[in-house]
């Protein structure tokens, strides 16, 4: 008696989710992210930098790649469904920690402008930068020293582009 009695309250949860399920989905309503984007590929446009720290543009363009190859669009030489151009407008690097007056850890900051085109329009976003704080320590010799800050300029990199993707996930969605 027991089992038959949790069978038919298994069998009447079961039908009242499956009912809210669909009246939910008829209203049109949707998760947020899970409508697709409207475009399969994309063409990253030269990378201008605007600073004088050198290689800049080749770091952000390969994480751009890399991220939007990560979130399953193609990314395409020329004549993507969307186009996407990125100015480099600020590097900085600050001390963050001395021990007697020497340098021990830095900070790296980085802004970018971006202009997304598709054949509908044009969006635009500035100063951005990466939403968590960028630091590498500078002690060592110069040789390590020089490493650290380029994984740091790696990091950030590929932070701002997790950025922009995110962003215009966020406007296309909408």
């Amino acid at each position: 008696m027991k089992i038959k009695k949790k069978y038919i309250n298994y069998v009447f949860y079961q039908l009242v989710l499956f009912f809210v399920s669909i009246s939910f989905y008829s209203c049109g309503y949707h998760m947020v992210g899970s409508k697709p984007l409207p475009f399969d590929s994309i063409e990253i446009k030269h990378v201008n930098n605007k600073t004088y720290e050198p290689r800049l543009e080749e770091r952000l363009h390969t994480a751009l790649s890399e991220e939007f190859l990560t979130q399953g669009i193609k990314v395409v030489s020329a004549n993507g469904d969307v186009s996407i151009e990125t100015t480099i407008t600020a590097f900085e690097r600050s001390s963050i920690a001395t021990i007697d007056e020497k340098v021990q850890e830095q900070a790296i900051t980085m802004r970018v402008d971006v202009k997304i085109t598709d054949k509908s329009r044009v969006i635009e976003f500035s100063s951005m930068e990466s939403p968590i704080r960028i630091t590498f320590p500078s002690y060592g010799t110069v040789s390590e020293s020089v490493v650290q800050k380029d994984r740091a300029i790696t990091k950030a990199c590929s932070e701002i582009a997790r950025e922009i993707i995110g962003k215009m996930i966020i406007r296309y969605v909408e």
